[in-house]
């Protein structure tokens, strides 16, 4: 996910000061199951976590209209009924397949005994009029209808090709089922690529993922007393962090403005998404990743008092491991994310290799020739491939060295530590006598 799990079970325990324990454990709960929910558990949690630090939080207090917003928050003379959200483009997405499209056409291609990668699928766009702007979709039968076009319209064309003696292979579809361009070359190697126009890029204000999920918490909020607002993180959605490229583009904050427009039920939308800077100058190193806010509020007073709030509350977040694009679908993964698996560390006699992948091999689940693959089985034991890791602690071998000293290098909130392992001078029980 987004955050490591070490920061949200700190999260989770600092939470139980403030807020009931079976809400926490209703929370952890969800942040356990694998699916879409998870990712908006997750910013809950630390959205009421760092507001836990500002003021004195009151979790899901019904209102007399019988709906339970998520938090009711009062510090200082700053007091608000807040609803958190998640939005992501799943809608988007399963309306235009495109990625599944690939899936199929690599599967047929197995079925035809192609080799593995070398296509590249380039996929048209339609732009049609709807309310407040354009909507633009991929030219693609519907997901339910994909397996049989792959069958019916470009399978068919592989095969007429191939008896022809053909050994590079081209498919262009241009009608009312779809508009694509396919074209296979085996010699491309065992990688294929793609690409389509924008699709997730609002061109209208109130037909997009954003504004639908803004839309529904507003109307939860009606009746809520003083000042209301809803808080919006990011489940993977392009609204929220793609700048607009085109003059018909719509930006976050337009949609938000409008929301607040048209309902008087929200004073405030604040929208969270993570910003990712890398390393510049050609340098080495992972990229440093960070919340990033967008507030909008009916008012300029209310803006300034609550932005000096939302800065104190996003102060006490952790900081961003995954971007939101990769996060969504690990959060789909029944199972934990890969820690320093394949990483590696050397100064000197020391090395460093991550504390789950050391303990993994201790436990015969895989070698340090599987290079932190995360399918050991289907990676197998590497192919022989050199191993850096390997090479350094054979050298040591063969040069009499043994461990001298192995400890544990923490890494705080991370989801994975360091083994580090100290190698000693030639040792006469495995070298020669001097």
């Amino acid at each position: 996910m987004i955050f490591a799990r070490r920061a949200l079970q700190r999260r989770l325990d600092e939470l139980r000061q403030a807020m009931p324990e079976d809400a926490v454990k209703a929370l952890s709960r969800r942040l356990n199951v694998a699916g879409r929910d998870r990712m908006a558990a997750m910013w809950e949690v630390v959205v009421l976590h760092g507001l836990s630090f500002c003021g004195t939080l009151a979790y899901e207090q019904p209102l007399a209209s019988g709906r339970r917003p998520d938090v009711r928050f009062e510090g200082g003379r700053l007091a608000f009924t807040a609803d958190v959200t998640c939005v992501s483009d799943d809608g988007l997405d399963e309306a235009n397949p495109f990625q599944l499209l690939g899936q199929e056409i690599e599967a047929a291609k197995t079925r035809l005994g192609m080799p593995p990668g070398g296509a590249d699928l380039r996929v048209l766009d339609r732009t049609e009029r709807v309310r407040a702007g354009e909507r633009r979709s991929l030219r693609l039968p519907p997901r339910k209808r994909i397996r049989e076009f792959v069958a019916e319209a470009i399978v068919p064309r592989l095969r007429e090709q191939m008896r022809a003696g053909a050994t590079t292979f081209h498919v262009e579809i241009d009608d009312e089922r779809a508009g694509l361009v396919l074209s296979i070359d085996p010699a491309r190697g065992r990688y294929s690529s793609g690409g389509h126009a924008t699709y997730d890029v609002p061109a209208s204000l109130t037909s997009n993922p954003l504004w639908k999920a803004l839309r529904k918490k507003a109307d939860q909020l009606r009746g809520a007393p003083g000042i209301t607002g809803i808080v919006v993180g990011d489940g993977d959605c392009a609204a929220l962090r793609e700048l607009p490229t085109r003059r018909s583009d719509k930006g976050p904050g337009d949609i938000a403005t409008e929301l607040l427009r048209q309902c008087t039920s929200v004073d405030f939308v604040l929208l969270l998404s993570v910003a990712e800077e890398s390393y510049r100058f050609g340098r080495a190193g992972s990229p440093t990743r960070h919340v990033a806010p967008l507030l909008i509020a009916r008012d300029r007073g209310l803006g300034v008092r609550l932005e000096d709030l939302f800065g104190k509350m996003i102060d006490a977040m952790p900081r961003p491991v995954m971007m939101p694009v990769n996060a969504a679908l690990r959060a789909r993964e029944d199972d934990y994310d890969l820690g320093h698996h394949g990483g590696y560390g050397m100064n000197g006699g020391k090395i460093r290799i991550g504390s789950r992948e050391f303990t993994e091999i201790l436990a015969g689940l895989r070698t340090i020739r599987d290079d932190g693959a995360k399918h050991v089985r289907a990676e197998g034991t590497g192919g022989g491939r050199p191993n850096v890791v390997e090479a350094v602690v054979l050298a040591n071998l063969r040069q009499g060295r043994l461990p001298r000293s192995i400890s544990v290098v923490q890494t705080d909130e991370n989801d994975d530590d360091w083994i580090e392992i100290e190698f000693g001078d030639p040792d006469p029980a495995i070298s020669p006598l001097l």
